[in-house]
């Protein structure tokens, strides 16, 4: 759809052009056509995680991350991030040297897993399956171990671009085996700090228990089926972002990229998408009344939309998943993981107010077409 198009479609969901401009803005897609092969993460890191895997299973999960994850060592605490000690140890890799560290009130139910995602290879995850534990590590590790109020739907995170200490030591020592009268500060400066993918991480935490806060009774799935489910889905929502920022080059807190990841976990574990838990899961399912507390009221990059640019929102949304379903649902189960990550990136590639419009499912299967035809020549 062009510009005029989608100011009509628009103009037909909300009652102000400043809702129209706001939707216009929030609804810019992003994720533009991409003939690169298929991304994976940075195999240093992964080869690095690899170890702390290994060291986990001898020494446990828990303890092994807070060697590594120097936020670990500190306790969540209001003002912790302004300490010297803090500071030393986070940003400068000095060996801390305070009192106090991080408590879990389960640290032995903490799981450390290295996943091969079939999107984006290799991925560090970690489980924490206690609620308050949850928010403890999420706090110290993207927080600066400072106190912060989750979502109740909130139920996993990316931990993107945190600086790996050991990591660090590591390239300093091989460095100064080969230069030991050199100047190390100059040679990080010049060789190590432009290439982040040598010394920081990303890594994936999730929680346990229903996902995005809805519970087994509202999907008609028994509850510890349901545990196990909410996993998958939070674990494969995830690395689809990591994919997306990889392979389009961004990922954002907006609902585009929210749709996109449902749409992957959903069918990682049914096969096919389900309109009526993607509708759960964003506090749609009673459309067009909204129940406060879904998901959808957590994304509003890049726009913080007003009230009438939220409702055309809901609106979008609910279109945007009905095409959705009945795109899916036309093409049958997926039976690989080619053909998933082929649907996926025919979900990123059309921007959600053409995904809504009456023509949404047609734009959505002339580019699986496409996409169809150009692997069938290669």
């Amino acid at each position: 759809m062009n510009a005029s198009e989608k100011r009509l479609f628009l103009n037909g969901l909300v009652n102000s052009k400043k809702a129209v401009e706001e939707l216009l803005a929030y609804t810019f897609n992003k994720f533009i056509k991409s003939d690169s092969s298929l991304p994976t993460l940075s195999e240093e890191m992964v080869k690095t995680w690899k170890y702390y895997h290994d060291e986990s299973k001898e020494k446990g999960c828990f303890n092994t991350l807070q060697k590594y994850l120097v936020q670990l060592q500190f306790p969540v605490k209001e003002g912790i991030s302004k300490t010297e000690d803090y500071i030393n140890t986070t940003l400068k890799g000095k060996k801390k040297k305070g009192n106090g560290c991080l408590k879990l009130n389960k640290p032995n139910e903490v799981i450390l897993d290295l996943y091969q995602s079939p999107l984006i290879g290799k991925v560090p995850i970690i489980i924490v399956p206690n609620k308050e534990d949850f928010r403890i590590i999420i706090c110290a590790v993207s927080n600066k171990n400072e106190p912060k109020e989750l979502p109740n739907s909130m139920g996993a995170l990316i931990i993107s671009g945190i600086n790996n200490w050991d990591r660090i030591q590591t390239l300093k020592s091989d460095w100064l085996k080969d230069n030991p009268f050199g100047n190390w500060n100059a040679a990080f400066k010049k060789n190590i700090l432009p290439n982040t993918n040598l010394y920081k991480d990303q890594i994936i935490v999730l929680s346990f228990g229903g996902y995005s806060g809805v519970i087994s009774e509202q999907v008609g799935v028994k509850e510890s089926e349901w545990n196990n489910i909410s996993l998958e889905i939070r674990r494969e929502h995830e690395c689809t972002h990591l994919f997306t920022k990889q392979y389009y080059g961004c990922m954002a807190n907006n609902m585009h990229d929210e749709i996109v990841a449902d749409y992957a976990g959903i069918t990682k574990v049914l096969g096919r998408f389900n309109i009526s838990w993607f509708l759960h899961f964003m506090g749609l399912e009673n459309y067009p009344s909204y129940k406060q507390g879904g998901r959808l009221q957590n994304y509003n990059a890049p726009v913080n939309l007003s009230v009438d640019a939220f409702d055309g929102l809901k609106k979008i949304v609910f279109q945007a998943a009905k095409n959705i379903d009945s795109f899916d649902e036309a093409l049958g189960k997926i039976g690989s993981s080619e053909e998933q990550l082929t649907r996926i990136k025919c979900i990123c590639e059309v921007d959600l107010i053409s995904m809504a419009s009456p023509m949404g499912v047609k734009f959505l299967r002339q580019i699986y077409e496409d996409k169809k035809s150009v692997a069938a020549i290669c």
